[in-house]
């Protein structure tokens, strides 16, 4: 008999002090679990809860974005987007005759793939298209790139009313443009920019997001067994075969022409464009981590206004758990070996970039993984980082006091907990 009530006590052992939180005057049923009949809960407001803070820029890496951002806000930000088309074919073939290189083009259009959501349109939106080719300049040298974008160098236009915007544009180029390219064999490098009866931004399909950009054009033949020849985007620089993820990264990608948002002291950032990531390391009590049951922990950070669009923009911030050993001294480069979004931190923030206040995170399943490790040789330190869902495709940005600021404003944290409690029979 005596076995069989250990038994029971040990079932609900396994179910944690949460069962006592839930019922803190239970009976005594199972004194051995719950020692008495009231378990206090304490509170307790820790701040400063960061060790440091810090705002890396340049997230995520050039070409992987999962899609151009394509914006010309006035005087604030203006981005661009460059699609590289290193290979065109500049023969056709008959089915009647042999193949022939190709002298005249028609028909010769640029089909783009546009997504919506959240997009801001004008009356009117105006697409442009220019030959940002630079055979000169280094692949990274994105001031060369920006430098093409001239009146000379367009090759392109479409108008559409906002009304009218469809998912799919077919933009006309110029076939003169388009048969300079294939008659002396030369790379086609678009870049395209977007503009408007007022303030725009429109997000443009990347290789990564499916429906990359696709070049057409006519041999302008009369044999009607003759069709469109179609180019799909390719990179043939930078040569070498150490090169090739960044030949694949630079098939698309986007360009910062402007961003003129002021910046502010004692702030964190996440979200932007470039993207912007903030990596945020915590000193957590020993008496919380190592003795204590946490039942409840709430990071709270307060909101620094953006003077960026509207308030009724807004943007989505992920918390992520910070993965790289302590090996990794390089914080950039820490701020992207982050968990999946939702492992440990299940919640997500959906703030306005113009708002202010106290927003909060519940790290109640973390704090408790980082008690547990405590005595693992060489943990990742106790980090999280924050990073905005869609990155670098949107162009709102999220501000947070960090802990250079004053005491009011400064990341803390709210923690309820139970002290420790020896289990067992005595």
């Amino acid at each position: 008999m005596i076995r069989r009530w250990l038994v029971v006590c040990a079932v609900a052992v396994a179910a944690g002090v949460g069962a006592c939180g839930e019922q803190l005057d239970g009976g005594t049923a199972c004194p051995s679990l719950c020692p008495s009949q009231n378990v206090t809960v304490h509170d307790t407001i820790i701040s400063p809860i960061l060790v440091f803070d810090s705002t890396f820029v340049g997230f995520p890496e050039l070409g992987q974005e999962v899609g151009m951002l394509l914006a010309t806000r006035g005087d604030t930000l203006e981005t661009r987007g460059v699609v590289r088309f290193d290979t065109l074919t500049n023969t056709f073939k008959p089915l009647t005759d042999t193949t022939q290189a190709i002298k005249k083009v028609d028909s010769s259009r640029v089909r783009i793939i546009l997504d919506r959501a959240r997009a801001t349109l004008p009356a009117s939106v105006r697409f442009e298209v220019y030959d940002v080719d630079d055979s000169v300049a280094a692949d990274t040298l994105h001031s060369a790139v920006l430098a093409k974008f001239t009146r000379g160098n367009r090759i392109g236009t479409l108008t559409v009313l906002r009304d009218s915007l469809k998912d799919t544009l077919f933009i006309p180029l110029s076939d003169s443009a388009v048969l300079s390219k294939l008659t002396a064999a030369k790379r086609l490098r678009l870049g395209f920019r977007v503009d408007g009866s007022g303030p725009v931004s429109v997000r443009m399909n990347t290789i990564e997001s499916g429906g990359a950009a696709l070049v057409s054009y006519h041999p302008a033949t009369t044999d009607t067994s003759v069709h469109n020849i179609l180019a799909s985007p390719l990179s043939l620089t930078p040569t070498g075969t150490q090169f090739p993820e960044l030949q694949s990264d630079l098939l698309d990608y986007t360009l910062v022409a402007k961003n003129t948002v002021g910046a502010t002291t004692n702030t964190m950032s996440v979200g932007g464009v470039p993207g912007r990531r903030a990596y945020l390391r915590f000193n957590i009590p020993r008496f919380i981590t190592d003795s204590a049951t946490v039942i409840k922990a709430s990071l709270r950070l307060t909101q620094r206004p953006v003077p960026f669009g509207a308030k009724t923009d807004s943007m989505t911030v992920h918390a992520h758990v910070g993965l790289a050993g302590v090996s990794v001294t390089d914080l950039r480069r820490a701020s992207n070996i982050i968990s999946s979004p939702g492992l440990l931190v299940l919640d997500s923030l959906i703030v306005s970039p113009r708002d202010s206040g106290v927003r909060t995170f519940e790290l109640y399943n973390l704090l408790r993984a980082w008690g547990t490790q405590a005595s693992v040789a060489n943990a990742p330190p106790r980090a999280i980082i924050l990073r905005a869902s869609p990155e670098a495709v949107l162009p709102f940005e999220a501000r947070f006091f960090s802990t250079g600021a004053a005491a009011n404003l400064r990341p803390s944290m709210l923690i309820s907990y139970i002290r420790g409690t020896k289990f067992g029979v005595p």
